[in-house]
C-alpha cells in the first residue's frame, strides 16, 4: 500500500490544479453570462476543440485530422471543429478522470452527468461554466426543441441552474430479442411467448448441431455477456430488474436486494445448469461475444435495435447465405414482462469548461446542431458522397460503400452528431431497406420498456465511495460476486443471497436506501 501513495498524491494535487484553474478562469470571465467578445468580431471561425468517446465505432476508431464528416460540419456550422476521441466504457472513463486531474480541459466534453464519478468535485468547485443565461440568449433551438422538463434533471442542474446540455439518445428504451429466425424455422417452432417456449426452444437449440459445423454442443439458447452486459434478460419477468429502485413499504429500495431477485436468480442458475446459457458468461468479452453470436453460437440474445444494421447485418455472419433474424419481445413471466426500464432519454450530457473562452460560441454550435439546416448533414452525410438528390427527394442507401464501409453513417448519424444517436430518426428509418424490420424493432423496444420508481434519481452521495454497492452487474460490485457464485454452482441460494443483503446494508446500503427515499419523496414533493 505504501507504494500506492505518491501516485494517488500526484493525482490529487493534479485534480486540485485543475478545479484551481477552472474556478480563476471563472471569475476572469464572468461565466454565468459572458459578453460577447473577441471571437464574435473576427471574421475567423471559432475553433472549437471537442473532447468525447468513440463509443466503439469502426469509422471514429480511425478518424484522422483531415476527415471529411468533421470538415463538411465545420463548413456547415461556421466552425472549425477538432474531435478527441478517447475510448469507450471503462476504458472512456480512467481516460476522462486522468483529462479532468492533468487540468488540460478542451471548450467542449461529453460526460454522463454534471455530478459524474469521472470528476468527482468538478461542479462544486466551478470547473463548468452555468449555462441557463447563455441557452436564453442564444440558443433558440435547444428551448424550443428539447422536452421542457429535461432541463430539471440532476443530470443537467443543480440548485436551478443549468451546466449541461443533453444529447439524446434515439427511444427511451431500445431493447429487444434477437432470434435466429432460421433455427426456428429448421426446429419447426414458433416464436417463443411464453417462459415455457423459450425454454424449449433453448433445450431444441442444445440437442441439435443448430450452426452445422459438426459440434452439437457449441451452441446455446441464449448468449451472455461479461458483466452481464446487454444480456439483462429473466430478469424483470420476476419484477427483479438490478439497475432499478422501488418503493416498498415506504421506502426506495435497490431490486437487488429485493426477495423477488432470488426467483430470478434461480431461473438463472437453472439455464446455467442445463446448459442453455453459455458457460463463460462471466467472461466473455464484448468483442468475443459478438464474434460467437456471428459464428452461430446463439439461438438468442439481447441487444439495442439501433444496432440492427451495424453489428447483426446478415453479411457479417459465418452462415450468411442461410441468416434470418427476427426481432421479437420478451415472454410474461409470473411478475412482469419487460427488458429494459425507461431511462430519461439523456444519451449523455455536453458540458463547457469555466477557462473556454466566449462559451457563447459553444452554446451557439450545439443550437447550429438542433437547426433545421443541421438536420439533413446529421441524418445523410455529405451530398453526392453520401446521398444524392433526385427531383428534390433524398436518395439515400446506408448499405452503398460510402456508408457501410467501416459503418461510416454511424459517424456523421452517432459519433459526431451533437443531438445525440440518430440513428433511429423517422427520416433514416424511411429511406432504409430494412424499414419494416426496424419499424417493428422500435414498437417492441417501446412496449418492453418499464416504468420504475428510480427515473430521474441523481448518482447517490452515498456510493460515491462505495461502488461495490451500487445497483446492476457492473464489474466489482457485491451482487455480481454473489450471482456468479451461486448461477455457477459454488454457493447456495439462500445463505448466500441471505449473506449479502446483510453485508450491503452494512457496507452502506441502509444509508443509501436513506438518501434515495428522501430524494424521491422531495423529487415527488411527498
Amino acid at each position: 500500500m505504501k507504494q500506492r501513495k505518491p501516485q494517488k498524491l500526484l493525482f490529487t494535487v493534479l485534480l486540485s490544479g485543475a478545479l484551481l484553474a477552472a474556478g480563476c478562469a471563472k471569475e476572469e470571465t464572468g461565466k454565468t453570462g459572458a459578453e460577447p467578445g473577441p471571437s464574435q468580431q473576427s471574421k475567423e471561425p471559432r475553433n472549437i476543440h471537442v473532447l468525447l468517446s468513440h463509443a466503439n465505432a469502426p469509422y471514429a476508431m480511425k478518424a484522422g485530422a483531415d476527415d471529411p464528416y468533421v470538415k463538411e460540419m465545420s463548413k456547415l456550422s461556421g466552425t472549425n471543429l477538432k474531435f478527441e476521441f478517447l475510448g469507450h466504457g471503462g476504458d472512456f472513463t480512467k481516460q476522462m478522470s486522468i483529462r479532468f486531474a492533468s487540468a488540460e480541459l478542451p471548450d467542449l466534453i461529453r460526460t454522463d452527468s454534471i455530478q459524474s464519478s469521472m470528476h468527482k468535485g468538478a461542479l462544486e468547485q466551478g470547473v463548468f461554466t452555468e449555462l441557463g443565461p447563455l441557452i436564453d440568449k442564444y440558443a433558440p433551438n435547444l428551448k424550443n426543441k428539447l422536452p421542457k422538463d429535461i432541463w430539471q434533471s440532476p443530470k443537467l442542474s443543480k440548485d436551478g441552474k443549468i451546466y449541461g446540455i443533453p444529447a439524446l439518445t434515439a427511444m427511451n428504451t431500445n431493447r429487444v430479442v434477437y432470434i435466429r429466425q432460421d433455427w426456428l424455422d429448421k426446429l419447426g417452432m414458433q416464436q417463443p411467448k411464453t417462459l415455457d417456449d423459450y425454454l424449449k426452444y433453448f433445450e431444441a437449440v442444445k440437442q441439435q448441431d443448430m450452426n452445422g459445423n459438426g459440434d452439437a454442443n457449441d451452441e446455446y439458447g441464449f448468449y451472455v455477456r461479461e458483466n452481464l452486459d446487454h444480456s439483462l434478460f429473466f430478469f424483470q419477468e420476476f419484477n427483479a430488474h438490478p439497475e432499478v429502485w422501488q418503493m416498498r413499504n415506504g421506502q426506495l429500495t435497490p431490486n437487488i436486494i429485493a426477495p423477488e431477485m432470488k426467483e430470478a436468480i434461480a431461473f438463472w442458475r437453472m439455464l446455467y445448469e442445463k446448459g442453455y446459457i453459455n458457460p463463460n458468461l462471466f467472461t466473455n468479452k464484448s468483442a468475443d461475444w459478438g464474434a460467437g453470436i456471428r459464428q452461430g453460437k446463439a439461438g438468442s440474445w439481447t441487444h439495442a435495435v439501433t444496432n440492427y444494421n451495424l453489428d447483426w447485418a446478415v453479411d457479417k455472419f459465418a452462415d450468411k447465405d442461410k441468416v434470418k433474424l427476427s426481432m421479437i419481445a420478451p415472454p410474461e413471466g409470473p411478475k412482469g414482462k419487460g427488458l429494459m426500464p425507461v431511462t430519461d432519454q439523456i444519451y449523455f450530457v455536453w458540458v463547457i469548461p469555466a477557462k473556454t473562452k466566449n462559451p457563447e460560441e459553444i452554446v451557439k454550435f450545439l443550437d447550429w446542431a438542433w437547426s433545421d439546416k443541421a438536420e439533413t448533414f446529421l441524418d445523410f452525410g455529405i451530398k453526392d458522397k453520401n446521398y444524392t438528390e433526385q427531383g428534390g427527394q433524398i436518395q439515400w442507401d446506408p448499405n452503398a460503400p460510402a456508408n457501410s464501409a467501416d459503418s461510416a453513417y454511424n459517424f456523421y448519424q452517432l459519433s459526431i452528431n451533437p443531438r445525440g444517436d440518430g440513428r433511429m430518426e423517422t427520416k433514416i428509418v424511411e429511406k432504409s431497406p430494412d424499414a419494416a424490420a426496424l419499424k417493428s424493432g422500435m414498437k417492441i423496444a417501446a412496449d418492453a420498456g418499464f416504468k420504475h420508481d428510480s427515473l430521474h434519481m441523481p448518482q447517490l452521495e452515498s456510493l460515491n465511495t462505495h461502488p461495490e454497492l451500487v445497483p446492476g452487474t457492473g464489474s466489482g460490485t457485491l451482487f455480481l460476486e454473489m450471482f456468479a457464485k451461486v448461477v455457477t454452482g459454488k454457493e447456495e441460494l439462500d445463505p448466500a443471497f441471505d449473506k449479502f443483503v446483510a453485508e450491503w446494508k452494512k457496507r452502506g446500503g441502509d444509508a443509501a436506501i436513506k438518501e434515495a427515499t428522501n430524494w424521491y419523496n422531495t423529487f415527488h414533493k411527498k
